[in-house]
This record gives C-alpha cells, structure tokens and sequence, in this order.
C-alpha cells in the first residue's frame, strides 16, 4: 500500500534536477562536461538542457555552453495572455519564440479554434534569421511581414519582445494560410502582434504590474 512518502521515481526528473544543481554556482558548462559529471548520455544531457532552455530555466550561449538563467518572472506565463489574445482577435494560432544561439525554440502556443489552421510542438526550433521573425531578429525590423517567403501557401506576422537592457530575447508570432490572411488582414494582425509584443515586453522589464 502506497504511503504519503512514496513515488514512482523519473530519471529523466531526476536528470534535470541535477543538471540544474551543477549549474546553480553560475558558471557555464559545455554538454560534454555536464554529462560526465552526473553520468548521462552527452544526447540525453543536451535534450534535457533544451527542454529547459524552452521554458527560461538555463540560457544558452553563443559557445554552447549553458547558464543557469538568473530569476525573473517565466517568459511563458508572460507572454501566455498576449498569445491567447493574438489567437482569439487574429483568429489564427500564435506563437511564443524565444531566442537561443541562432535559433529561436517554440516555448509555448495557442492554437486557433479555426480549421485548418497552422501547430507546432513546443520544444521545436528553427533559424531565427528565416520568416516574419528573421525579419525583426536579424534585420532589425520592428514588424515582419511574410508573405509566403519562408513557407508556401502560408503568411505570418511577428514583432519582438526586448528585454529591460534592450535585448531581444524573444518574439510573438500569428501564422495562417494566406487563404484567411489576404495581405490586408496581414497588416491588421501584424498592429496586434506589435502591440501585444510592447505590453510583454513592458512587463518583462519591470514597468507595469
């Protein structure tokens, strides 16, 4: 019979606690050191480490390298409410991307009630210098607008969302078939990406409750 103080132990928990554990004195680690020292595969280690890059525990550096990431209010439950609001008014699903080496990792999505309609798993990763983001990422572009230049058949509009040293760390995507996006309704929703993305950005930074 089960007691108060039983549980089904999870290694890959109990991985991720002790990967969090070696990195809590504040110095970076590389994958390969990580592993040695808590006796994981070098590919379990580097899964795990994502996953939590994903959802703003540790931050990745341009060596590869991984840092646990000082404490602030989580960018998934900051952003969550503008997602929400972006898939309802859009009528398209929204997406949350965060910045990591090159690249930006889908930490969280709201999908839209309308079929078909565009998903992704969170956890998934693409270059950061492709598509609406690419263009507010890597161009410096305060709104990007794509049309049908990253996928076929598909527009999406993104803006980012800076940080308090003003950083972009990370950026608010609507992605649709261009068959309910005709350029027009693009640049209505791409307001709303860009408004959504400035009170994210604002509580990011401290500067609103």
């Amino acid at each position: 019979m089960a007691t108060s103080t039983s549980y089904r132990h999870v290694p890959a928990v109990d991985k991720a606690a002790r990967l969090l554990a070696e990195l809590r004195d504040g110095e970076a680690s590389g994958i390969s050191d990580l592993a040695r020292r808590i006796g994981a595969s070098k590919g379990t280690v580097r899964d795990i480490l994502l996953t939590l890059a994903a959802h703003d525990f540790v931050s990745r550096e341009d060596n590869g390298h991984f840092r646990l990431r000082a404490a602030r209010p989580g960018m998934r439950r900051l952003a969550h409410d503008a997602l929400v609001s972006l898939a309802g008014d859009a009528g398209e699903t929204a997406f949350l991307g965060v910045v990591d080496s090159g690249e930006i990792v889908i930490a969280d999505v709201v999908e839209s009630a309308n079929d078909p309609h565009m998903s992704a798993r969170v956890g998934w990763r693409v270059p950061a210098g492709v598509g609406a983001h690419g263009k507010v990422l890597e161009r410096g572009e305060t709104l990007g607008l794509d049309d049908e230049e990253y996928l076929e058949g598909v527009r999406a509009a993104a803006a980012p969302i800076v940080d308090a040293d003003g950083r972009k760390v990370a950026v608010l995507i609507v992605v649709g078939f261009k068959s309910r996006l005709p350029l027009a309704r693009l640049r209505q929703v791409g307001k709303l990406v860009a408004a959504r993305a400035a009170e994210t950005s604002a509580k990011l930074a401290g500067r609103v409750a």
